[in-house]
């Protein structure tokens, strides 16, 4: 044995001398691989290879054990690699090679595996085998161990060989496509996994149910990955029920509904690891799930699960993750049913149901654990949620979030106090009351502090903030009764970048100073004092959101040279005249000005920002004409309630992106022709050119704005015809989400502090309908479509191709001199909520389709000159009352008193009953019913005259008797009255 050891170190000494460092052949291999590289690795010919990068070796023997080509652009990215064994002929000790990523399409033909029977590890995944049978190329491979071949575009078909790999007990075949055709061999070979299979990762394929019954042949397998496959139903697991060593079973991303049966999981002793995340599962956990004492880690998160989530996992002692985040659990605030998990470390729960449960008079307990994580929200509307008493013997926690579980009570310092490892700490949207307080002790691992969304009162503690909370990154207090000032200290937070304060009872000037800062919003307080030059000293920041103060002064000439990307000073007292100056020079991409008394005109500059995407100048006092966008990125535009008297003649250029354009409440008098012309093919979604005097006709042109989803033209002097072509534009979108993404551009400045942005400055719109002017804000402005064209002078028909527009959820044409008839393609207006004729001089019917427009809220074709019935009183026209059709002289049925010919009258209530308002049935019945009875009572008089002849002669006597004394009666009298006319 001594006599080989010497042997042995004396030929590996002479094999580093010849090869200086490496063995020769293996060097000039390298060299060989590295020339078929579209970008050469930096090896070089005289250097020892084993300190090339990307290669090791053997320290005994110096021959090349680990060779790692991924991603090394074989011969060109977009061409495709078929691999030759014979180049790696060399490494005979090669024990792993990584190949992947490099497009990979196969194998060259007849080039056996023989020179890699040391390899244990061989990665290809990321490339594209397609189509190709690599089963004969991995066959003889006797040695290996792990196989990757993840997202490699493998066909079920290619890989049957991988059973023949007896040694294999790790296989990666995640994201390929792949389904149970894996199973079913054309030859009727049956299918086998390598039986010395520990970790078998399938997650991202097509299986379904049927793959589960082969995995039972696995006895060693410890890791079994199925997670986003076509898995659904009810599933018989029993093949995996019987893997004794299985520790780790991942189930997730499927469309499971539950667990066929009562399976017994008593099997599965040693498992660790459950994740069955983002499945459809309902109702309580199996309480089978009781006998899994050995898991450590276990996801049910995004299920439909109920039931008390403490009681289901009593049992689960070994317990140290338990995700449960968007089911239906109940979660005892108390948290005693967690009582005897010792291990518990990380619980994440948001978007369930936080209850008061029996425990929660709250009698003091001491936990067995000690927590890291402790994330919850609660989707339960309550004010009275007591802050849970365990929270007091906690001393590990680096992420507290308590996000909307409305807790009461006095703000807990004490967590403050206790946690010297937090990195987050969110306490969101409760009622606590009281001052927030600074922890005795430094914080150094603090990162995030949210407190927003409270009922805190108090100043914000200026002394030693800055040593307390040295890595501070992020603070937001905002809607809360904090008063006082702002700390000056806040400008020695080195790490601080985003502060939100708005919405509190903040007062003085702007802090200075504060020059680390990328986020501020100081919106909704009661500050005063100038902007400038507080903000001049601010040169690092990106977002400044100070609307809704008493801020005061102009703007000047350096605001072009600032560092923001997005500020907001609307709502406050600014004056003075918009600043000239060189646009390019600014990064703004968000600009709002609203609500100041800024005046004179809107310089050319101003606009051109040429990095300004959002600009907002509305209500103002600013004058002149609108400049030129030619030059302009901006694709929100909102000029509107100013003095602007003009349009420039070419505003938007070949360049533009336009999405809004909001001219309302202006004093702009011309045409609309050459504005029209100049949108054409912008891709514009929104033009609101309400409340001006414009005047001329609609031009046609405004037909190819083909993406428009609000047009607002009323309260113009526009004349002429309603073109027919503006039935052709769609007004709407197939996919609503499709859109927003156009509108969350409004916020989404692509930085890393975009996610606060969306809760400051989103899209507003304000549009008419429904008989009231709404604001729809953000992503919800992707839902609204619709025209308003009332309060114009437009005559002629209403053209009947506006019936076209199925997705139309407004229409108002009130107010014009249209006439001719309602058309009846309005009843193909299936989403339409507003419609409104009112105030024109139409005439003819009603078309009674209208009654099937089922979200109809608001109908009025009041004020016209409208006949025939009203629509059938069915459906929403149920809920129109006799406003919606007053004033049409000729219009008949309900909810109008006036009945039709041949229709019952109107039923009026017994409290608005007239007397002599009979009704036309009434009257019928009343002369029908006359009729008889008076003919009744002649037949009768008759019959008994005939029949009894003393009574006969009775009747004739007394009826000759009071004719003559009648006659006599008269005579008499006329006889006087004559003497006295002529006296």
């Amino acid at each position: 044995m001594r006599m080989k050891i010497t042997v042995g170190a004396f030929l590996v000494l002479l094999g580093l001398l010849f090869c200086e460092g490496c063995w020769k052949n293996e060097r000039e291999a390298l060299l060989a691989l590295n020339a078929q590289f579209a970008t050469p690795l930096p090896w070089e010919d005289a250097t020892d290879c084993c300190k090339w990068e990307r290669v090791q070796c053997s320290t005994t023997t110096g021959r090349v054990t680990i060779l790692d080509l991924s991603s090394a652009a074989w011969h060109n990215s977009d061409e495709k690699w078929y691999l030759n064994y014979s180049d790696f002929r060399a490494f005979q000790h090669l024990k792993s090679l990584n190949l992947a990523a490099n497009n990979i399409a196969g194998f060259v033909a007849n080039q056996g595996s023989h020179s890699f029977i040391n390899l244990e590890v061989l990665d290809m995944s990321n490339n594209n085998f397609n189509e190709s049978d690599i089963s004969s190329a991995l066959s003889g491979l006797s040695s290996l161990k792990t196989l990757k071949l993840e997202d490699s575009q493998l066909t079920s078909r290619s890989i049957r060989g991988i059973s023949k790999l007896r040694t294999l007990e790790n296989l990666y075949l995640a994201e390929n496509g792949l389904n149970d055709s894996i199973l079913k061999s054309p030859e009727k070979e049956e299918f086998a996994w390598p039986i010395n299979l520990q970790y078998l990762g399938l997650g991202e394929n097509g299986f379904s149910n049927v793959l589960l019954s082969s995995l039972s042949g696995l006895p060693r397998l410890k890791s079994l990955y199925l997670g986003n496959n076509k898995f659904e139903g009810s599933l018989n697991i029993s093949g995996i029920l019987g893997l004794s060593n299985l520790e780790i079973l991942d189930l997730s991303h499927n469309n499971i509904t539950g667990f066929e049966g009562h399976q017994d999981w008593s099997g599965l002793k040693v498992l660790e690891e459950l994740d069955i995340s983002y499945n459809e599962f309902e109702g309580p956990l199996p309480p089978s799930f009781a006998n899994l004492t050995s898991l450590q880690n276990l996801d049910l998160s995004h299920n439909h699960f109920t039931g008390n989530i403490g009681s289901s996992l009593a049992s689960l002692t070994s317990l140290e993750y338990l995700s449960f985040e968007g089911n239906q659990f109940e979660v005892p605030i108390s948290f005693t049913p967690f009582a005897n998990h010792s291990n518990l470390k990380s619980i994440y729960g948001k978007g369930n149901k936080v209850i008061l449960d029996s425990q929660s008079t709250l009698v003091t307990w001491v936990p067995k654990f000690q927590l890291e994580v402790l994330s919850l929200s609660s989707m339960t509307e309550t004010n009275s949620l007591p802050l849970p008493n365990f929270l007091f013997y906690q001393y590990n926690l680096s992420l507290l979030e308590l996000p909307d579980c409305r807790f009461k009570g006095e703000f807990p310092n004490w967590l403050l106090e206790n946690n010297t490892k937090l990195i987050y700490f969110v306490l969101t949207n409760s009622t606590f009351t009281g001052t927030f307080q600074l922890p005795s002790r430094p914080l150094l691992n603090l990162y995030e502090i949210d407190l927003s969304d409270n009922s805190i009162t108090g100043q914000i503690p200026n002394n030693n903030i800055s040593s307390i909370f040295p890595n501070l990154i992020y603070l937001n207090m905002s809607m809360n009764a904090i008063h006082g000032s702002i700390p000056h200290e806040f400008g020695q937070m080195n790490s601080l970048e985003t502060l939100d304060l708005s919405n509190n009872y903040l007062s003085g000037e702007l802090p200075k100073n504060m020059s680390r800062l990328n986020f501020l919003s100081l919106s909704n307080n009661k500050l005063n004092g100038t902007l400038f030059p507080s903000l001049s000293t601010m040169n690092q920041l990106w977002f400044l959101f100070l609307d809704g103060n008493s801020l005061s002064g102009n703007i000047p000439i350096a605001f072009y040279n600032t560092s923001l990307l997005a500020l907001d000073v609307s709502n406050n007292l600014l004056v003075g005249k918009l600043p000239r100056g060189e646009g390019n020079r600014s990064s703004l991409k968000m600009l709002l000005m609203s609500n100041n008394n800024l005046e004179g005109s809107i310089p050319t500059e101003f606009v051109e920002l040429i990095s300004l995407r959002y600009l907002d100048l509305s209500h103002n006092k600013l004058t002149n004409s609108v400049p030129s966008f030619v030059n302009s990125s901006a694709k929100f535009i909102h000029l509107s309630n100013n003095r602007l008297s003009g349009l420039t003649k070419g505003m938007f250029g070949n360049r533009s992106t336009l999405v809004t354009l909001d001219l309302r409440y202006n004093e702009i008098t011309s045409t609309i022709h050459q504005l029209v012309q100049d949108l054409r093919y912008r891709g514009l979604k929104i033009l609101l050119l309400k409340g001006n005097h414009f005047t001329g006709h609609i031009p046609k042109e405004l037909c190819h704005l083909t993406d428009l989803i609000l047009l607002d033209l009323s309260h113009n002097n526009f004349n002429g015809p309603i073109p027919n072509c503006l039935g052709t534009i769609q007004f709407g979108n197939e996919d609503p989400i499709d859109l927003q993404g156009t509108f969350d551009s409004a916020y989404a400045l692509g930085s890393r502090y975009s996610f606060n942005l969306q809760q400051y400055v989103q899209e507003k719109v304000e549009f008419t309908t429904k008989e009231r002017s709404y604001t729809y804000t953000g992503k919800v402005v992707s839902y609204m479509n619709g025209i308003d064209l009332s309060s114009n002078r437009l005559n002629g028909s209403i053209p009947f191709e506006l019936g076209n527009l199925t997705k139309i959820r407004g229409l108002n044409l009130s107010h014009n001199y249209l006439t001719g008839q309602i058309p009846i393609t309005f009843s193909n207006l299936a989403q339409i909520e507003s419609l409104d004729v009112s105030f024109n001089k139409l005439n003819g019917n009603i078309p009674l389709q209208l009654s099937e427009l089922t979200f109809l809220a608001v109908f009025s074709v009041a004020h016209n000159n409208l006949s025939g019935a009203t629509p059938d009183r069915k459906g929403q026209f149920m809920t129109f009352d006799e406003r919606s059709y007053q004033d049409n002289p000729f219009l008949c049925g309900l909810p109008l008193p006036k009945a039709c010919v041949g229709q019952p009258p109107v039923n009026l209530p017994n409290d608005s009953y007239i007397e002599g308002t009979d009704s036309l049935v009434d009257m019928y019945v009343f002369y029908v019913s006359f009729a008889v009875s008076y003919t009744s009572i002649l037949l009768v008089i008759a019959a008994t005259l005939f029949i009894n002849q003393h009574w006969r002669r009775a009747w004739f006597y007394y009826i000759e008797l009071l004719s003559t004394s009648c006659y006599y009666f008269i005579q008499d009298n006329l006889c006087k009255f004559s003497i006295m006319k002529i006296k």
